[in-house]
């Protein structure tokens, strides 16, 4: 099974749809989504309705909840808060109910799905730099019989292999956090066990063009070009 592994769409079409061409170039059986879908960018229905059409696994995020009713949108620096409420007000009732009806972590037969992490499913960053003895407490979290843990959140890429388990972050299709602004995902291989996180470029002044027209703030934009 080939698993297309992403997270952190944040309402960036552009580069949504650009990991999905490479998706197809790959080959892929199966999409896995860890969550924030919408926040941030100017298309939130429309990143929503290609998750529904693809039929795309996934579990909720932060923003995905925060966008749906406002919950906890102080929690977000003031640019989040603008993006959420923004978000909020565009989002049709019927992908609203779809966000809100996503879990917030699934297991798919070996493969453990959480935005944050098995801990704090929603609010949790977990950073590359994490000891080896924290990574080792996570995978006993998930309190399942698991081969690969997958968690997003923090829009920063990186696989760890903690004996014969996998740790993956894919990083963040539509914000990321890196200092590399091409869009980031993950390949995972059951059958070759073999896992790469890889990047693909898209059309960056398109969508920092669509978040300025939209009013959002113009700091949402320019981060894009420099993936911070």
């Amino acid at each position: 099974m080939r698993y297309g592994i992403f997270s952190d769409i944040h309402g960036n079409l552009e580069a949504f749809k650009a990991v999905l061409e490479e998706f197809d170039r790959a080959q892929i059986d199966r999409y896995l989504c860890v969550g924030d879908i919408v926040g941030y960018g100017a298309e939130p229905n429309e990143c929503v309705e290609l998750v529904r059409k693809n039929e795309i696994i996934s579990v909720k995020g932060n923003h995905d909840i925060s966008c749906v009713n406002l919950q906890d949108k102080e929690l977000f620096n003031q640019f989040g808060r603008v993006a959420i409420e923004w978000s909020s007000k565009k989002l049709t009732e019927e992908n609203k109910q779809f966000l809100f009806n996503l879990p917030k972590h699934l297991k798919l037969k070996k493969i453990y799905l959480v935005h944050g992490s098995p801990i704090n499913p929603i609010w949790e960053y977990v950073l590359p730099d994490a000891s080896k003895s924290y990574f080792k407490r996570l995978i006993k979290e998930t309190k399942q019989d698991i081969d690969v843990l997958i968690m997003g959140h923090t829009h920063i890429p990186f696989i760890k292999e903690i004996k014969d388990k996998l740790i993956i972050n894919p990083g963040a299709v539509g914000q990321p956090r890196d200092n590399n602004p091409k869009a980031s995902f993950c390949i995972l291989d059951t059958k070759t066990k073999k896992t790469e996180i890889k990047r693909v470029e898209y059309n960056i002044k398109k969508t920092a063009e669509k978040i300025k027209k939209a009013g959002l703030p113009e700091f949402l934009a320019e981060r894009l070009f420099k993936g911070i």
